[in-house]
């Protein structure tokens, strides 16, 4: 699942080639640059550019690293944010969400008309100035039935909801892994504290 949703954001941000490193990169750490290019077939200069545009958004992060063979030039290596790019799909879910439920609400309370011919849309006020009549074709205006509209808006926010919990649960997935590791690192950190302190001791 968490696959399907990082292919569908990356591109988003840095064109549809990208959703190929997805496949390089989930549930990896700091891949070597030259590699992706290889894989993607692409040239170093055009997988940057690539990297870069994520690497703006949030989404990725790097580290650096001289290369004595290559003349000391910089190498690059490239790990992708799952958690943050989960976060951002999750935002823009959230934002759509609560455009369509504004866009029901309005349907649902207030009264459009439209213009037959070129199906162009008034609210009710625009078509009181107007005199009910298009100021474009002249024509009477007719009345929006809206019940087709509410249950396509309903339909598309139900989608939404069903995506928004899929991505929520995964969300939830990866804190509990986070704070299972920080747990493993504190005991870690802990035991060779005892063990210090048993040596002072001794």
């Amino acid at each position: 699942m968490q696959e399907k949703i990082l292919k569908k954001i990356i591109p988003q941000f840095a064109g549809q080639d990208s959703e190929k490193l997805v496949d390089l990169l989930h549930e990896k750490q700091n891949v070597n640059e030259f590699l992706i290019a290889k894989k993607m077939n692409l040239t170093i200069n055009q997988t940057r550019n690539m990297l870069y545009k994520l690497a703006d958004a949030g989404l990725i992060e790097f580290i650096r690293k001289k290369d004595k063979k290559k003349g000391g030039w910089y190498t690059y290596f490239w790990t992708l944010k799952t958690k943050r790019v989960l976060q951002k799909y999750q935002e823009d879910l959230q934002n759509e969400m609560n455009n369509l439920r504004k866009e029901l609400e309005k349907r649902k309370n207030e009264r459009f008309y439209y213009s037959p011919s070129i199906e162009v849309e008034y609210t009710e006020e625009e078509a009181i100035l107007n005199d009910f009549t298009c100021p474009e074709t002249g024509e009477v205006l007719e009345i929006r039935e809206p019940t087709q509209l509410i249950n396509k808006l309903k339909s598309e926010i139900s989608k939404i909801e069903t995506n928004l919990a899929q991505v929520n649960k995964e969300l939830v997935e990866i804190e509990k892994k986070e704070q299972q590791s920080i747990g493993r690192k504190l005991k870690a950190e802990q035991k060779k504290l005892d063990s210090l302190i048993l040596e002072i001791q001794v």
